[in-house]
């Protein structure tokens, strides 16, 4: 599915997006992950290696870069990290400003990069995680 628009809310339906949403998408090229973390693998002495699983379940994961944002537009992406506390808190991410139901994602740290690149213009780097 193609990137229309990426918003922010906090229910799947899109509730206060236009408050945590920059005006922007993020750059092109944005990284998209498909985690199996529930699968661990061991090798035994002899070479062999067993595998068991927690879950089955796969997560997307998805790496954001906001660049050139005026200072509103990161604000609305600072007070998104502190409506939910980091990652304390899950929240709702949608790839089609929400014309359909967006997906619960939760931030992966508890960092926000944000760099002031020219006078009141940022860079901004977010990585989410969908929740299973």
């Amino acid at each position: 599915m193609a990137i229309t628009s990426v918003k922010f809310g906090t229910s799947a339906g899109g509730a206060n997006k236009d408050t945590y949403s920059p005006d922007q998408n993020p750059n092109v090229g944005i990284g998209l992950s498909k985690v199996y973390d529930g699968i661990k693998s061991k090798k035994s002495l002899g070479g062999k290696t067993f595998t068991f699983a927690n879950h089955e379940s796969s997560r997307r994961q998805r790496k954001l870069v906001y660049e050139n944002l005026t200072e509103t537009n990161k604000n609305k992406l600072v007070a998104l990290f502190d409506l939910v506390k980091g990652q304390k808190t899950s929240f709702f991410y949608s790839e089609n400003g929400f014309s359909s139901n967006g997906f619960e994602v939760r931030f992966t740290g508890n960092k926000l990069d944000v760099s002031e690149t020219a006078y009141n213009v940022y860079r901004v780097g977010i990585n989410i995680e969908e929740q299973l």
